[in-house]
């Protein structure tokens, strides 16, 4: 079984359990009319879901042709916006309640549109894409902030990791292979290290029964790596991450449902 099959597999998966979650929220927001992040959530889970499906129907009909800018990423755009919106609603900060850490985020944000672009080549695409990332890890910055989910050395932590992997990333183009694929090799792992940090972060504070508004914060948390995540891989790397997008995706709304039963 070829990668291109196991994804078509994976994508299919994927789709279920998006068709499930959002039926859940739909389910949600009509018990809680009045709930923003129920409103937000549901607009999310509805563009992932028919992003999806997108992009599972074009793989069936034209099977290993690249896609160009289309659809599913204009409805994977709006999808990231609308969770950041939930986020914020849920968990309402002010616009000084995290400078540094939304400094830090955007910076990181930046400079992962200027290696997509020297990527692939797409100024367009990359930069509104990009515009989209800065905002979901601002927003989550703030928020991981306001319900204290990280402490002083893990902020400084997560700069020094998040410098260290950017710049590995850049030096991908200045070495030939065999050098280049060492490097690569490496960029997984700490991509790879960076999934499992947050995923821990996740499990410990449901294990912890911490407040709804943490848990969701630390489950959006996931969403916006695993999606910088996915930008940056390929190949088997790239399916593995991606079945993990969805198993973020079952935490991100059982946190979500939490805030909204709770406020």
């Amino acid at each position: 079984m070829n990668l291109e099959l196991y994804s078509s597999m994976f994508t299919l998966i994927q789709t279920a359990v998006l068709a499930v979650l959002l039926f859940l929220t739909i389910r949600l927001l009509l018990k809680n009319t009045g709930s923003l992040t129920a409103v937000f959530l549901s607009f999310s889970y509805s563009l992932w879901f028919l992003s999806v499906v997108y992009w599972l129907v074009y793989d069936i009909l034209r099977p290993g042709i690249r896609m160009p800018f289309a659809a599913n990423e204009f409805g994977e755009a709006a999808m990231l916006l609308m969770l950041a919106a939930a986020l914020n609603s849920a968990v309402p900060h002010g616009s000084r309640a995290a400078t540094k850490q939304v400094i830090g985020a955007s910076v990181f944000a930046v400079f992962n549109v200027v290696l997509w672009i020297a990527w692939s080549g797409e100024w367009v695409q990359d930069i509104i894409t990009g515009l989209v990332i800065l905002w979901l890890m601002s927003s989550v910055a703030c928020s991981l902030k306001v319900v204290h989910a990280l402490s002083k050395t893990e902020w400084i932590l997560l700069a020094v990791y998040s410098a260290v992997l950017i710049a590995s990333q850049g030096l991908t183009f200045l070495f030939e292979d065999p050098v280049k694929t060492r490097i690569d090799i490496g960029c997984y792992v700490l991509i790879s290290a960076g999934i499992l940090y947050w995923l821990v972060k996740l499990f410990i504070s449901y294990k912890r029964k911490d407040p709804a508004k943490k848990r969701m914060s630390l489950a959006v948390a996931n969403m916006a790596w695993i999606t910088a995540a996915l930008f940056m891989s390929a190949g088997v790397f790239y399916i593995v991450y991606f079945n993990i997008e969805t198993l973020i995706g079952v935490f991100v709304f059982l946190s979500a449902r939490s805030v909204v039963n709770e406020s």
